[in-house]
């Protein structure tokens, strides 16, 4: 006869113990939800330089939110709408522009946004060079001026032309590292607008931005850029002085007397100076930009206008004076300069 089987002790759980149970569990899975989303509120979006992000009176919160996520300042706009929207966050948020890090958690994003935008604008402008730059930057910047200064010159070093002059808006404790790459990073995707042009014109960069930069100092009235940089590309390709005072100005450097980096009246020594940058003795473009060129600038340089000019002069009021032969320039002088 076959052994009898045994019997196997099944265990029940009380209807008491089972809720415990599910409880236990669903504390569990709570509390690993409620550790994701602490999790991702307090990581950061990732690295790199300050984003602008401008918040408009009467946005909706999921505009704010597509902006931040678009410049990648948060990760989950999901998480950042739910979570805004639970604490009762939106209406909370101050309209402005800010300068946002991506090394901010979304938890921090949401208090800076709260507590309004504490931005300086900044207003660079064309022609100034780099130490225009650093003299305007201390004096509307927080900032320890000694160690701004010998961070600023420091990371300018090489980078005369490149400061793209324009409008900013930073945080008041940005430092000149930061400052300079947001210059330099906005002259390149400015100049990405006319790099296409500038290589019909069989220019490198450089050389299309130390053109610019003699245009830049030579005139501001827009109608005449690109005549101006015809003349000096059709004096390079003759193998002429270009003649541009501009560049012995920045040469001589800083005036004390005047208090100008710009020398208003060059003697006949200014001008018979020996220097790289004196383009009237010197053939040639100068070594270096001599300032940091606008847009306009460099699209004169990359289509510089067509005509029979090959001289031109500025008189004792800043208007230029174009002239196609030496005696049409020489009666300019005689006319205007004396």
């Amino acid at each position: 006869m076959p052994s009898p089987r045994k019997k196997i002790k099944v265990f029940k759980l009380s209807f008491k113990k089972k809720v415990l149970l599910a409880f236990l569990f669903s504390l569990l899975a709570v509390g690993s939800v409620a550790g994701c989303i602490s999790y991702e509120l307090n990581r950061p979006a990732g690295s790199g330089l300050r984003k602008e992000v401008v918040v408009e009176r009467g946005e909706t919160l999921r505009q704010i939110t597509t902006k931040l996520s678009e410049n990648g300042l948060i990760r989950s706009t999901n998480l950042f709408l739910v979570y805004v929207t639970l604490k009762g966050l939106s209406s909370q948020i101050e309209a402005g522009r800010y300068e946002i890090p991506p090394t901010l958690s979304m938890r921090e994003v949401i208090e800076v946004l709260r507590h309004g935008s504490f931005d300086v604008k900044l207003t660079f402008l064309e022609g100034w060079r780099r130490e225009e730059y650093l003299e305007y930057a201390l004096k509307n910047l927080p900032v320890d001026s000694a160690n701004f200064t010998k961070e600023f010159t420091a990371e300018t070093k090489g980078l005369e032309g490149y400061l793209f002059p324009d409008t900013y808006f930073v945080a008041q404790d940005i430092n000149a590292k930061e400052l300079v790459a947001l210059l330099k990073e906005n002259f390149e995707k400015k100049y990405a607008e006319v790099e296409e042009a500038i290589k019909m014109q069989n220019l490198t960069q450089k050389q299309a931005v130390i053109l610019a930069s003699l245009v830049e100092r030579e005139t501001k009235n827009a109608e005449e850029v690109a005549t101006i940089a015809g003349i000096l590309l059709k004096r390079l390709k003759f193998g002429w002085t270009l003649d541009v005072d501009a560049s012995i100005q920045y040469a001589l450097g800083y005036q004390k007397d005047e208090g100008t980096w710009w020398k208003k009246d060059l003697t006949s020594a200014d001008l018979a100076i020996k220097s790289p940058y004196n383009t009237r003795r010197v053939q040639g473009l100068p070594p270096t930009p001599i300032c940091n060129p606008g847009l306009s600038a460099l699209k004169a340089a990359a289509n510089p206008a067509s005509s029979n000019y090959l001289y031109y002069l500025h008189d004792k009021d800043g208007n230029v004076h174009f002239a196609e032969t030496l005696d049409e320039h020489n009666q300019n002088v005689v006319e205007y300069l004396r």
